[in-house]
This record gives structure tokens, C-alpha cells and sequence, in this order.
């Protein structure tokens, strides 16, 4: 089943388990994988969301590792992500074919990092 995004934005809200689910399925296109990442930053649920920031991270497409950077932000508001996050962000800034993807990493450390 394919959601719109107005669909993900309540998933996010009612039924987060659902919402993982289908951004670990392979019928999740990149649009759809970058809008959910965003998403994920409101679920509050360290444990279910951080295996999907995890690979979303790495994913191939820049936008989609782009998404995943702005959920994570919206997720550590107020405190330092789990190490393996914040070294990836590292690795981003320092070594991502994408110059925003590079940006954004640099930008979310020098939160995280101060």
C-alpha cells in the first residue's frame, strides 16, 4: 500500500509501528523514504525509530539521507543523539558526494559537538 503524505503525517501521530514498517519496505520510493524520515523526528520512541535513522543514513539517494538528518534533528531537540548517529553525521560532513547533505551534517554538529 502506498501512503500519501498527509497519510505518513497521521501514521506518524497514531500509528508509528505502521509507519517504520512501511519505510522498511522496498515498495517505499525515495520521495515517500525522505518525507517519512522527517516524520520520524515526532515519533518519540528512541528504540523504534533509531534502526530506520540508522539505515536511512546510508541510504544511496542524498535526499533521503537528507530527510533522515532533518528527523533526527527534530528527534534531539534537546540532547546528543546515540554515538553511532553523531559519527555518522561526522562521516556526512566530512565525506558525502552531496553539498547539502555535507551542510546539513556540519550544521547538526555544531549543535551536538559544542
Amino acid at each position: 500500500m502506498a501512503y500519501s503524505e498527509q497519510q505518513l503525517s497521521n501514521l506518524a501521530k497514531t500509528n508509528p509501528k505502521e509507519l517504520v514498517r512501511f519505510l522498511t519496505s522496498p515498495n517505499a520510493d525515495a520521495n515517500t523514504l525522505t518525507f517519512g524520515a522527517e516524520l520520524l523526528g515526532e515519533v518519540k520512541d528512541e528504540k523504534l525509530v533509531l534502526p530506520i535513522f540508522r539505515r536511512l543514513l546510508r541510504h544511496v539517494n542524498a535526499l533521503v539521507r537528507e530527510g533522515a538528518m532533518l528527523g533526527v534533528s527534530a528527534l534531539y531537540l534537546d540532547e546528543k543523539p546515540a554515538e553511532d548517529i553523531v559519527e555518522r553525521l561526522v562521516a556526512i560532513s566530512k565525506s558525502d558526494p552531496s553539498p547539502e547533505c555535507r551542510a546539513c551534517a556540519e550544521t547538526m554538529l555544531e549543535g551536538y559537538l559544542e
